[in-house]
């Protein structure tokens, strides 16, 4: 589709103009992958192609949930179970007299739900804070995960959406015991191998140093916790924004979610997962400056509802599913043009190179136009 690969050129334009050093691209339309595109360098020296690997962040929240999903549908455990039944150390923070604990809020924590962490409704913040945990420290994923079941409540369960890095790694932890395995061996062998998914990697190792694209402007930068690009960050495989990806592949996972494609999850758990959750309460992503009278959340997707100048554009339906990442990573799917594109940068958000100008919202617009001739 010659309009459709002409609607990618534009992410030529974004390396040109030094928003990002390398990104690439990928469009799905009605039953086949339709365009691919790449520009730009994954690292000084080496360029982008189809079979670059990049930093998911948090593009990987669907991915644990889609494990956490599984779970609960082989254990029978209702979305509605209290958190704390499972995890009893959720049940109650070590230090009631921390400054920043509600005693009012925290008297309804026995309250949340599964469904509550993995919608963003939990009323957990969004992410620990250095009074709390420094990454340069170096802690094990089960120290941070620790952290987070102590983190105190902002808001009371189900009133607000307030998205939050710390409800999808608790309900990791809580899909785990449940099942009794690693949680990164219920993503690889429930989600990932049964669909063909080999490259979507939790933890790569140096034998794919070659193929993946170094983040620019990441976090601790240059040290040996450097986000994303460390040695220590990659073989954590954090549940809610570690795990690494091809487009392709990513946007491949994103529309098993329709109705007639392939998945392991049954399909009530995906109408589910790509359905808001949240009721239409309001609330956001306050690290993003971002909040909306009525926000839509469904489990470990986003939706897109009514939100005004979103990142997957102005032409997109209500009923499109998304989620980006920290690390320069959009994908979004639409079910009712049976549209989807993935699109992965590698610089961070923290200057919103895809955001101010709308150069996400753009390109989705254009692709969506592209599709229609």
């Amino acid at each position: 589709m010659t309009r459709m690969r002409d609607a990618l050129g534009l992410i030529d334009t974004w390396v040109a103009d030094g928003a990002v050093r390398g990104v690439a691209a990928a469009v799905w339309h009605d039953g086949e992958i339709v365009a691919r595109h790449e520009a730009g360098e994954a690292a000084p020296g080496r360029k982008v192609e189809q079979e670059t690997i990049f930093a998911l962040a948090s593009v990987s929240k669907p991915i644990t949930t889609a494990a956490i999903m599984h779970v609960l549908d082989e254990e029978r455990v209702p979305l509605d179970t209290p958190l704390s039944s499972i995890l009893p150390e959720f049940s109650e923070i070590d230090d009631p007299f921390d400054s920043d604990v509600l005693p009012q809020l925290e008297a309804l924590r026995d309250r949340i739900t599964m469904r509550h962490v993995l919608c963003h409704t939990s009323g957990l913040p969004e992410n620990v804070g250095v009074k709390r945990l420094r990454m340069s420290d170096m802690p094990d994923l089960e120290t941070i995960v620790d952290a987070m079941c102590n983190l105190p409540l902002l808001s009371a369960p189900g009133e607000e959406l307030r998205y939050s890095n710390a409800g999808p790694a608790i309900a990791a932890r809580a899909a785990s015991v449940l099942d009794g395995r690693d949680f990164h061996t219920i993503v690889e062998e429930e989600i990932l191998a049964p669909a063909g998914l080999s490259d979507i990697v939790l933890r790569p190792g140096e034998e794919l140093d070659s193929r993946i694209a170094l983040v620019d402007d990441a976090a601790g930068k240059g040290g040996p916790s450097e986000s994303y690009n460390s040695r220590y960050w990659r073989s954590m495989g954090i549940p809610w924004g570690g795990y690494f990806g091809t487009a392709t592949d990513v946007l491949r996972f994103a529309i098993s979610f329709l109705p007639d494609q392939e998945s392991p999850l049954p399909l009530d758990i995906r109408a589910e997962m790509i359905t808001d959750q949240t009721g239409g309460v309001p609330g956001g992503v306050y690290s993003a400056g971002v909040r909306w009278e009525r926000g839509a959340w469904g489990l470990g997707w986003e939706v897109k509802g009514n939100k005004p100048r979103h990142w997957t554009g102005t032409l997109t339906s209500k009923r499109t599913y998304c989620h980006w990442g920290q690390s320069g990573t959009l994908v979004w799917v639409d079910p009712e043009r049976r549209l989807g594109l993935a699109v992965f940068g590698n610089r961070t958000v923290a200057k919103a190179w895809p955001l101010r100008p709308p150069r996400w919202s753009e390109l989705s617009d254009a692709v969506v136009v592209a599709s229609e001739g």
